[in-house]
């Protein structure tokens, strides 16, 4: 045949397949890593999935509606970036893509996406809630943000040392409030990290919270939707999920902005509503989790960040459900019968953590965060002290993932050794209520707070900020033990630290900021007003925080402020140390590994071949070809794909 006629040809059958795939799909492309397809990859609009086939290719039909098109993260990569790469996309994991034509589905568009090998399947995440920066000048939140959360991120970086660490941020990321009145909205966010990239180097997941939504959208039918447009086109899809070693994570809105308009009302510059939500999943996030989940086995451990928590305790510390619509127990459905599943929140600025057992969800683990800049950087800005109003420091949850096996610890801001308890002395307390006249006038103004000045003689207070039930809190007087019981109580150290400064400053406060009830308090009554306490406090994996005080206390913040703590750290420091003893991965044809001690290393390929090689202290490179490689080091092996 002509050879004209052979090339008209093909190109007749190449364009009869294109036409057709165009009637099909109107989003497309392609995902590699080093200029190979990755199989299998899922894909998403945010309601609806495909894979990618066997060369890296997908194809998707969709409406466009959220403006963006985005991939899972697979295990063991990340998005594909460089030492010349936007610091934006090394901070924000550049895994979704805006639309090009969003506003016409008809249009054809091609987004192709690169990956790079990550070694993740240890790995570090840094979980956050509610920085909520407003640039107020009345508090000057930017500014302690900036000085304080900066630099101990820093030091988290650092700690990690060559295991990977990422974070998640649970929501309230900006305040909608001062959006348009002090001109700092998500974006500014967003570029407030990039600007402090030298002390920020870690992979920024992102939660939608009630704060995040803009307060210009006036209300109607669709005002969720459009009220998240902003957060969508900045920091990208509202529900996601990505792949780290061996944990699915997923991200979901537990958000529905309403934004009622009061007749008569008067609003801030900008805003239009009352900026009024219900806490609850839309039925499009829990079609997209069903959907989101069907790709992942059911041996796999999940781990779900919200803003708002779906579960709460009651005053009797029994867990009660906290969103509307029955989607607590919606959601809760859909992940039943997943190996583990951890539920990370924030919103309330307080902390506490729950296993809703009593409802049937024996997996199910819910962690809630306090708020990173304490109850909105209030306790700071009057005391240099930032806290949150249940008595808990400003900080963050660590959680140390080992394969599937999970450890955490909760981090302050204030860098005093990341102190796990408060010890208060009831004897000063109870005198300081009975003579303070800042105290006795914010009672007759809110009546509902706690009257500690008829407190019996020698209670001991103990505040455990992450506290669980497999804890164990433990007082000696001496060498007796005492009789420890759970308290529902407030923390005087907040009321010192916020209440009292504010009361003083402005005749009042505001109730959301106020000093609340907690659920991690105990007590226990002394033989004696002056003798020394021991507090041993020993956590679900068997680290033991332990502290002896000399009473009295006084009832003062420099007396009060936590730390100092002896810290006997056995499973969470052998967690550390695994995760920080060898990482093992691939970079340019080379098996790269990093050790803190001399050893050896034995890297076998897929025909059995071994080769064994002496390791330095330090970082190693093994140069391979491409292909699988069995990497052992000092009798642990990881699997190796050398791309």
């Amino acid at each position: 045949m002509n050879k004209f006629y052979v090339t008209l040809l093909f190109c007749t059958l190449l364009g009869i397949t294109l036409l057709h795939a165009e009637d099909e799909y109107n989003v497309y492309g392609k995902i590699t890593c080093s200029g190979v397809g990755v199989k299998d990859v899922v894909v998403s609009d945010g309601y609806n999935f495909t894979q990618t086939d066997a060369e890296g290719n997908y194809y998707i039909n969709t409406d466009k509606k959220n403006g963006y098109i985005f991939y899972v993260i697979p295990s063991g990569y990340m998005p594909y970036t460089s030492a010349s790469s936007e610091t934006a996309d090394k901070i924000f994991p550049p895994f979704w893509q805006a639309m090009k034509f969003p506003n016409t589905p008809s249009k054809v568009e091609k987004h192709d996406f690169k990956l790079k090998v990550e070694n993740n399947e240890n790995h570090i995440m840094f979980f956050q809630a509610d920085p909520q920066v407003g640039n107020r000048s009345d508090d000057n939140d930017y500014n302690q943000y900036t000085t304080t959360y900066f630099p101990r991120t820093k030091q988290e970086i650092a700690a990690a040392g060559s295991t990977p660490i990422y974070t998640t941020v649970l929501g309230d990321l900006s305040w909608d409030y001062y959006w348009y009145y002090k001109n700092y909205d998500i974006a500014n966010y967003k570029a407030t990290l990039i600007n402090n990239y030298n002390s920020f180097k870690m992979r920024h997941f992102a939660v939608m919270g009630n704060h995040d939504h803009d307060g210009a959208t006036p209300q109607s039918d669709n005002t969720d939707f459009a009220a998240s447009a902003r957060f969508r086109q900045i920091m990208g899809p509202n529900c996601y999920s990505y792949n780290i070693g061996k944990i699915h994570y997923v991200v979901l809105d537990d958000i529905i902005y309403k934004n009622t308009r009061t007749e008569g009302a008067s609003y801030v510059t900008g805003i239009v509503g009352d900026r009024d939500y219900t806490q609850a999943f839309a039925d499009d996030q829990l079609a997209w989790l069903e959907k989101d989940l069907s790709y992942v086995p059911k041996d796999a451990t999940i781990i779900l960040s919200v803003h708002c928590p779906l579960w709460g305790l009651n005053a009797s510390f029994v867990p009660n459900v906290i969103l509307s619509n029955n989607t607590t127990q919606k959601a809760c459905n859909l992940m039943k019968d997943f190996k583990a599943v951890h539920i990370l929140s924030g919103h309330r600025h307080n902390t506490y953590n729950i296993e809703p057992t009593n409802y049937g969800f024996n997996n199910i683990f819910e962690h809630t965060l306090g708020a990173v800049g304490g109850n909105l950087w209030w306790a700071g800005y009057y005391s240099g002290h930032t806290n949150c109003n249940d008595g808990t420091p400003g900080g963050w949850q660590m959680f140390y993932i080992n394969g599937d096996t999970i450890t955490w610890q909760f981090h302050d801001l204030e860098n005093n050794g990341n102190a796990q308890f408060r010890v208060v002395d009831g004897n000063t307390l109870r005198e300081f209520y009975k003579t303070n006249a800042t105290i006795q006038s914010i009672r007759k103004t809110f009546t509902s707070r706690q009257d500690y000045s008829t407190l019996e003689d020698n209670v001991i207070l103990v505040n455990v900020f992450n506290y669980d039930p497999k804890w164990k809190v433990q007082m000696f007087e001496g060498s007796k033990e005492l009789t420890v019981t759970r308290w529902r109580c407030e923390d005087v150290y907040h009321t010192l630290t916020y209440d009292i400064p504010r009361f003083e400053a402005k005749g009042t406060y505001t109730t959301d900021n106020a000093t609340n009830w907690n659920l991690h308090s105990f007590r226990a009554v002394a033989s004696s007003p002056t003798s020394s306490i021991t507090v041993k406090v020993t956590d679900r994996f068997g680290n033991i925080y332990q502290k002896t005080v000399t009473r009295p206390i006084p009832c003062t913040i420099e007396a009060l402020t936590a730390g100092n703590e002896e810290m006997i750290l056995t499973d969470i420091q052998k967690r550390m140390n695994a995760l920080g003893q060898t990482n093992i991965y691939s970079n340019n044809c080379s098996i790269c590994v990093e050790s803190a001690s001399e050893g050896e290393v034995k890297i076998t390929n897929v025909n059995g071949m071994t080769s064994t090689h002496k390791l330095q202290n330090g970082h190693n490179t093994f140069p391979v070809q491409k292909g699988i490689y069995i990497v052992t080091v000092n009798n642990e092996s990881t699997k190796l794909f050398v791309k």
